[in-house]
């Protein structure tokens, strides 16, 4: 009895143990490729739900604080937007590589102050944001 537990036991982690996640690695350029679902953004801003749908009055004031952002800084500041939910989520997607570092800290800093502290707006920007949808 206690060899068949035993076996039991160690097909149970020689199974567990092979579902562990890989990367790809292309030898030629040895860089770990990327998931063709992902793609990397340098700000994420995602207008989420709890119930009763989206902050409607804050997507507005964010539209018109980036459109006033772009007169004032002579920029084209565009989002990628992505719907992805039943009650009206979405996700704002910025490429910033146009912008200069004094800009792209001022437009995060923008953003940062027109979402305020609410928990219906979520932001990814250190680094690069990765988008998986």
């Amino acid at each position: 009895m206690k060899k068949l537990i035993i076996m039991l036991s160690a097909i149970t982690l020689i199974a567990c143990k092979s579902n562990s996640k890989t990367t790809k690695v292309d030898n030629s350029t040895t860089q770990e490729t990327t998931n063709p679902d992902e793609q990397v953004f340098d700000l994420i801003v995602q207008f989420i739900s709890k119930g009763e749908g989206t902050a409607r009055e804050l997507g507005v004031k964010f539209d018109e604080a980036v459109a006033k952002f772009n007169k004032d800084n002579h920029t084209n500041i565009e989002a990628d937007k992505r719907h992805w939910g039943r009650e009206g989520e979405y996700d704002l997607n910025f490429d910033l590589k146009n912008l200069s570092t004094k800009q792209k800290n001022s437009f995060i800093s923008l953003v940062k102050e027109t979402v305020g502290h609410t928990d219906m707006v979520h932001l990814k920007y250190n680094e690069k944001a990765v988008h998986k949808r």
